[in-house]
C-alpha cells in the first residue's frame, strides 16, 4: 500500500482504538474489578501502536535510522496490547496455569520479548537494518493471530452471553483481529497489496465492531452494558 494510505489508516486506527480505550476504561473502572483494567490498558497500548506505525508511514522512517527502534516499537506494543485483552479474558475464566496470578500475566508477553528478541540478535544482521527482521514480525504477527484465535474462541464459549447483550458482535471483531493478522503475515509472501489490504480491513472492522459494541445504543452511565456485550460479566462455561 502506498505510504500515504498507511497514513490516513494508522490515523483512523488510532482514533478508534483512543476511543475504545476511553469507553473500556469507564465501564472497567465502573466495575470495581481490577484485572478488567486490562482491556483498557491494552487499547492504550494499541493506539501507541498505532501512532507508532503512522510515524514511520509518515517519515518514511523504514528507510532511516531510527527506523529500527520505532518498527521494534510498533510490533512490541501492538502484541502487547492483543496479549494483554486475551490474559483479561482468560483470567476471567481461570484457566489453571494462569489462575489469577498478575505475575505470570506479565511473564508470558515478558518470555516472548526474550525469545523473539534473542533469536533476532543471534540469527539476523539486526545492526544494519531500518526495521524489525521478517523473522521476528513474522514470530510476532504469529503471536497476535494465536492470542486473536483464543479471544474467538472464548467469546464464543460464552456466545449465549454476548449474543444477548450485542447480538453477539464481540466474536465477529475479534475474529478480524485474527484475519488482521493473518492478511500481514500472507503479505510477507504472497501479493504483499491485496493481503496488507486484507490485513488493514481487518483491523479497521474489527476496532469499529468493538467502538460499536462499547458506544452504540448504550445509555450514558450504563457501564453493565459494556460489561456484558464484551462478554466479561460472568464466567464462561
Amino acid at each position: 500500500m502506498a505510504s500515504v494510505l498507511v497514513v490516513i489508516v494508522e490515523v483512523i486506527s488510532a482514533l478508534i482504538s483512543f476511543w475504545v480505550f476511553y469507553f473500556t476504561l469507564k465501564a472497567c473502572k465502573a466495575s470495581s474489578i481490577r484485572h478488567l483494567l486490562g482491556i483498557p490498558a491494552a487499547f492504550g497500548l494499541l493506539t501507541l501502536a498505532y501512532a507508532a506505525n503512522l510515524i514511520i508511514a509518515a517519515f518514511n522512517a523504514n528507510q532511516a535510522k531510527g527506523g529500527l527502534l520505532l518498527s521494534a516499537v510498533y510490533f512490541f506494543l501492538e502484541t502487547y496490547g492483543i496479549l494483554f485483552i486475551a490474559l483479561t479474558y482468560a483470567r476471567r475464566t481461570r484457566l489453571k496455569f494462569i489462575g489469577e496470578s498478575f505475575s505470570i500475566e506479565l511473564a508470558i508477553p515478558g518470555l516472548i520479548t526474550i525469545v523473539i528478541v534473542a533469536h533476532a540478535l543471534i540469527f539476523e544482521n539486526v545492526t544494519l537494518s531500518f526495521s524489525v527482521p521478517p523473522t521476528m514480525e513474522l514470530s510476532l504477527r504469529a503471536v497476535m493471530a494465536v492470542a486473536a484465535a483464543y479471544l474467538v474462541y472464548e467469546t464464543i464459549r460464552n456466545w449465549s452471553l454476548t449474543r444477548r447483550a450485542g447480538g453477539g458482535v464481540i466474536v465477529f471483531a475479534y475474529a478480524a483481529f485474527f484475519v488482521e493478522q493473518v492478511g500481514f503475515m500472507m503479505s510477507m509472501q504472497w501479493f504483499p497489496d491485496v493481503t496488507t489490504f486484507l490485513g488493514y480491513e481487518g483491523r479497521i472492522v474489527g476496532l469499529l465492531l468493538l467502538l460499536g459494541v462499547c458506544s452504540v445504543g448504550v445509555n450514558k452511565d450504563d457501564f453493565a452494558t459494556v460489561i456484558k456485550r464484551l462478554g466479561l460479566s460472568a464466567q464462561a462455561h
